[in-house]
């Protein structure tokens, strides 16, 4: 009777601990346009330092002013090639606190991706804004450890989840007015140290401006162009493939040099990856994954709270998100307008925040079945359940 009762009220509390991301991990820098990501696709090998930048060696600008960037690039049949010198500051205002210059040399194309199809770095540079040499990366975070995002010490993400995912799940765990928006996207789609594009890109060109193809906004590692969002008189391009690419005309530059033609390039999007998920062109999604060893990964398969009450799968450090308009459904069931699961109490998800900026730290590790713990909060409802049966 009672006593059954009692059993009955401990395993739904019980039911209820959903894991957590690990608490222990530690802030790491970005990796630079070298270096080795912790997950996703490694990061390129054309960066070096350089000493031709003027101007603050100690802070950037929050008005655009301190940036300094060197063009010395030629482009032929879609592919930019030369190099950036550039110290890394915005050069359009920004709210974003806390970022400092480094002056670094970027060969195009990078070393590293001049045989395509090829994995984009997880996180670090993809490519430069042309107009500033401003970094732009690709659509992951760096993990946010519990309550760092959020006034309220609430809320947490682990590394590997794209940028509007991981503030979606932030807004639905600790509700929107405790979410510390500061460190995620300003008005141009950047933030943190080196700041950073991860979406929009909206100072760089008239986002409003729907007439005709937008015009070539950035260059990326592999050395094609990456195009504002408009394809044509009012639409976006509907075959883009999974790396965000296709083969199609593209107007001339005279600020930059480029002519116009049919080549293959990238486009902005305003869903994941945003800017690039890999270097192609691919054929499929299929080909796509094939680049990404946690595309297939079991262990990289995590579920994510999101603001409409439910929890949907994602497939952790994956950049494959949709192919020619065909959604990843099966791996991105919240992105594709799939079904996702009812959010239990205090369930806690993944995503990240950019790594020892200011817009955050790591988590310290992907969210596997191995390193996963209780809720806090739900380890004290089932300990009451416990005492529950005491009585």
């Amino acid at each position: 009777g009672a006593m059954s009762h009692r059993a009955l009220i401990l395993l739904a509390f019980a039911g209820v601990v959903v894991a957590q991301p690990p608490m222990n991990g530690g802030d790491r820098p970005p990796p630079p346009g070298g270096g080795t990501n912790k997950g996703g696709g490694a990061g390129g090998t054309g960066e070096s330092s350089s000493t031709e930048c003027t101007g603050s060696t100690t802070s950037c600008s929050r008005d655009g002013s301190s940036n300094f960037v060197k063009r010395s690039l030629t482009y032929s049949n879609g592919i930019f090639t030369g190099d950036v010198i550039t110290n890394q500051c915005p050069n359009k205002k920004s709210d974003t606190p806390g970022s400092s210059p480094t002056c670094v040399k970027q060969t195009f194309p990078d070393p590293s991706f001049k045989t395509t199809p090829a994995a984009a770095p997880g996180l670090g540079r993809v490519g430069l804004s042309l107009s500033g040499g401003v970094n732009v990366y690709g659509p992951m975070e760096a993990g946010f450890m519990l309550g760092q995002a959020c006034s309220n010490n609430a809320g947490d993400c682990v590394e590997g989840v794209d940028v509007a995912t991981c503030e979606n799940e932030l807004n639905a765990e600790c509700e929107p007015a405790n979410v510390k928006t500061e460190m995620f996207m300003d008005d141009c789609g950047g933030h943190a140290n080196p700041y950073h594009f991860h979406t929009d890109l909206a100072c760089e060109y008239t986002v409003t401006d729907s007439s005709a193809h937008s015009p070539v906004i950035a260059v990326m590692l592999d050395g094609r162009g990456l195009y504002g969002k408009w394809e044509s008189s009012g639409k976006t391009p509907s075959d883009l493939d999974a790396c965000g690419g296709h083969t199609g005309p593209v107007p001339a530059s005279s600020e930059y040099g480029t002519t116009a033609g049919t080549v293959y390039h990238y486009h902005m999007q305003d869903k994941p990856p945003f800017t690039v998920g890999c270097y192609g062109p691919v054929s499929s999604l299929d080909q796509c994954k094939g680049l990404y060893t946690e595309c297939s990964a079991a262990e990289n398969s995590i579920k994510i709270a999101q603001l409409d009450g439910n929890t949907y799968s994602y497939q952790q450090w994956c950049t494959c998100y949709s192919h020619s308009g065909t959604c990843n459904i099966d791996q991105y069931p919240g992105l594709c307008a799939g079904q996702g699961t009812l959010t239990v109490a205090a369930e806690s998800g993944v995503s990240g925040g950019d790594p020892a900026s200011s817009s955050g730290g790591s988590s310290g590790g992907s969210s596997s079945a191995s390193d996963l713990r209780a809720s806090p909060l739900l380890v004290v409802a089932v300990a009451a359940a416990a005492m529950l049966m005491a009585h």
